[in-house]
């Protein structure tokens, strides 16, 4: 197999964006044959860019009421204010903003005969809270067996508490790669998402030649 990059920029999750998402999967799944591959992929992809994304609005919303995002009381206290501004905005009105401070998301894509790794990269740096949530739940996910114990001990909870990463570990899981591979990390003032799918056996994953990234 011929290696492959492939790079990706979003400013907003818009029908283009996501269409084009989804041709590149689609194409990951012919080649490399793994059923599922493509839908899987599509939903964790999405999932990671809409957190970026949000993650950006997040900073053009605090910036222009003069909040502080390094202050953690500040950042508890207007949370609640901002998710009613996220759920309610139009995209014209938050995309010009994004751009206007040069906030994107990339999403690269590297493939050869030993692995495919998927990046997910956010020109912002995690704040503290954030990377606290994110240590919290991939470290309680990482327990669970399944989707269905998933659904049984998240049964009663509401959106928005970080469960789209609890499900990005159970669907890699389901896909039968190992979800320890899959990370979430800074780089200097970035913020980056990895996915990695060993393809050969004798594959060494990143994880042993890198040991700053979140468990």
């Amino acid at each position: 197999m011929d290696p492959e990059k492939k790079s990706i920029e979003i400013s907003v999750l818009n029908e283009d964006a996501k269409a084009k998402l989804r041709e590149t999967f689609d194409e990951l799944e012919r080649k490399l044959k793994i059923d599922s591959l493509s839908i899987t992929l599509f939903y964790v992809v999405m999932e990671l860019v809409g957190n970026a994304v949000k993650a950006n609005l997040k900073r053009v919303f605090f910036r222009k009421r003069a909040y502080s995002l390094e202050d953690p009381e500040q950042y508890r206290l207007h949370l609640d204010e901002f998710k009613q501004y996220y759920n309610s905005v139009p995209e014209a009105e938050y995309s010009e903003a994004l751009r206007d401070l040069g906030l994107s998301v990339a999403i690269d894509i590297d493939l050869d005969h030993q692995r495919l790794l998927i990046f997910v990269e956010n020109n912002a740096t995690l704040l503290p809270e954030e990377e606290k949530r994110i240590r919290s739940k991939l470290a309680n996910t990482r327990e669970m067996k399944d989707i269905l114990e998933f659904s049984v001990q998240f049964a009663d909870e509401t959106e928005g508490k970080g469960l789209g990463l609890a499900m990005i570990v159970l669907l890699i899981k389901d896909l039968g790669f190992d979800s320890s591979f899959f990370r979430v990390y800074k780089k200097a003032d970035r913020t980056v998402a990895r996915l990695e799918f060993p393809l050969s056996a004798d594959y060494t994953p990143l994880r042993l030649r890198n040991q700053t990234t979140l468990s």
